[in-house]
């Protein structure tokens, strides 16, 4: 699903920033889509998926607002046409768009959107009851998606499947040393517990070096003094040739997820 940022005020208003992926982060740190110095370093997340639109408050410290109410720090929030995002400086207008459009019309349309908006009439209602009315469906909508589809925390989404904890990792490539190094500290933190099935799902990985198979090498042996074990999936053909150091580790390594959550490892 493609959406649209428009930014809303600034030197730069009326300017749409398209975004197509299922994971599009914002903030100062280097591995974000969207930077900004004088936001947290993973400020915030804006998550697709089922054709919806969510954005996940990261928890770095500073504030996320939708329609300037604060998004408690970790949780995510469904976001629908016309809502109004503020990120420190920053302030965009969600919006979607179907149709292919000429960059000077996409341009014309972005502003025109803007304009739309600014001269609706607020509409008379109970703010307080409102307010509580939707943070309450938001808190239940809440849990349920993150139960169906994890967390998303810097570059992994962790999810619970079939008592196995699922690990996505959402880098596109796995090169470099710093996001090797960084993924690793991620993967320790978050699952820092005792007894656990681990499994990493590489579905969106298109590039990984021999560096990163060796990472995940030891991951799966810092796993083992907490009785935990780990398994491996969805790993493009392309890369199949990295995997036999995972096998001599003595890590399964699935075709696919379904497989892999039935099996015995």
């Amino acid at each position: 699903m493609k959406f649209y940022l428009i930014v809303a005020k600034g030197r730069k208003q009326g300017l749409p920033i398209p975004i197509s992926i299922d994971l599009f982060l914002v903030g100062s740190d280097r591995m974000c889509q969207l930077r900004k110095s004088s936001l947290g370093p993973k400020h915030c997340a804006f998550v697709t998926r089922d054709r919806k639109v969510f954005v996940r408050d990261m928890d770095s410290g500073k504030p996320t607002l939708v329609n300037g109410a604060a998004i408690p720090p970790g949780q995510e929030w469904p976001l629908h046409k016309g809502d109004r995002i503020t990120l420190g400086p920053l302030e965009f207008l969600i919006q979607c768009q179907e149709h292919h459009l000429a960059k000077s019309d996409l341009e014309e349309w972005a502003v025109k959107c803007l304009d739309e908006i600014d001269e609706q009439e607020p509409e008379e209602h109970d703010e307080d009851a409102s307010h509580h009315s939707a943070s309450s469906a938001a808190q239940s909508i809440f849990a349920k998606l993150n139960a169906m589809t994890g967390l998303v925390t810097g570059q992994l989404r962790i999810g619970m499947e079939q008592g196995v904890t699922v690990v996505r990792v959402n880098c596109l490539k796995l090169v470099e040393t710093s996001e090797i190094a960084s993924l690793k500290k991620e993967l320790c933190d978050n699952l820092n517990r005792s007894n656990l099935r681990v499994l990493i799902d590489l579905k969106n990985v298109r590039r990984l070096s021999s560096q990163a198979v060796v990472m995940f090498a030891d991951f799966n042996r810092w796993l083992i003094p907490w009785g935990s074990t780990m398994a491996v999936c969805r790993i493009r053909p392309e890369l199949q040739s990295a995997m036999p150091l995972l096998k001599v580790e003595n890590v399964r390594v699935y075709r696919d997820k379904k497989t892999a959550l039935s099996a015995n490892w």
